[in-house]
């Protein structure tokens, strides 16, 4: 049986390797970084792998991992549990898929506030059909030439949307 200290380490240990996965490839920080000293008691304790080698980190990684573990020190248990098993997904994937998922995101950071909108309506919609017209759609859309695609997609941004 594992001790409340030792569950309580090990909690912390899993939070900094995800933070310190999740945040190596995200954002742009400012140049001089975060001083260790600046850190919370939480944040240095998550971090406490790290404290060695934190001077000699990139700025960005920097603030990356202090803006992180801020993040996780203010997660409830539930929500950091859903945030490891939401890391244990991502890193199951091959590195193509993630690598295809980063591209996406990245795609949609640079979309406007409209673009944003308009592709939540889109999931929206999809995301209300039963699985069998879901089921049909994708098999059609499967069947479909670029081409056939690209004007599909052009229609349905061109033509005015129901219930608006």
């Amino acid at each position: 049986m594992w001790s409340r200290e030792a569950i309580r380490q090990a909690w912390i240990a899993t939070g900094a390797i995800c933070i310190w996965a999740a945040t190596c490839a995200s954002g742009v920080a400012r140049a001089e970084g975060t001083a260790w000293d600046t850190l919370s008691q939480d944040q240095q304790a998550l971090l406490q792998p790290l404290a060695d080698k934190w001077a000699g980190l990139p700025a960005d990684q920097q603030e990356r991992l202090a803006s992180g573990s801020q993040r996780w020190v203010q997660m409830n248990p539930d929500e950091r549990a859903a945030s490891q098993e939401r890391f244990k997904t991502w890193r199951s994937l091959p590195p193509d898929k993630r690598q295809q998922i980063r591209t996406a995101f990245n795609r949609y950071e640079q979309m406007t506030p409209e673009q944003k909108a308009e592709l939540k309506k889109a999931y929206d919609r999809v995301h209300q059909m039963t699985p069998e017209q879901r089921n049909a759609l994708r098999e059609r859309w499967r069947r479909m030439s670029p081409e056939e695609r690209r004007s599909m997609i052009e229609r349905r941004r061109s033509s005015p949307r129901r219930g608006q």
